[in-house]
């Protein structure tokens, strides 16, 4: 597992493990049943992304279309979460700040697997 999918899976692991950590520090919002639900999905998502993108790095060399491929499509994946975010952020005040704040760790992720995706080594 390399640092891109180890920061994933750190972030996964605190948004299951402890949902409301992070929106209560960053964003100062108490997270009601609901979001605390979608919060522990998403850290799902990110450990099982993480997970995926470290086994296809491991059986393929860096650089491998397999291999970015993955990173590519993780990058997708980030950036159509990153939108979602924008969207909850233009239609619900109470949780903007907190939707841009995970917008903005999506966009980071986005352009990070995407990066990947075009390294060749």
């Amino acid at each position: 597992m390399r640092g891109l999918e180890l920061s994933r899976a750190g972030y996964g692991t605190v948004q299951l493990v402890a949902p409301n950590l992070l929106s209560e520090r960053v964003a100062g919002l108490q997270l009601d049943g609901r979001a605390t639900a979608v919060v522990r999905v998403l850290g799902a998502r990110h450990l099982l992304q993480a997970a995926v993108v470290s086994v296809v790095q491991g059986s393929a060399p860096p650089g491998s279309p397999r291999a970015s491929a993955a990173h590519r499509l993780g990058s997708a994946v980030d950036a159509l979460h990153a939108a979602s975010m924008v969207l909850l952020a233009a239609a619900d005040a109470k949780r903007r700040r907190a939707a841009l704040t995970d917008a903005v760790v999506a966009g980071v992720f986005a352009a990070g697997e995407w990066r990947a995706g075009r390294s060749k080594g």
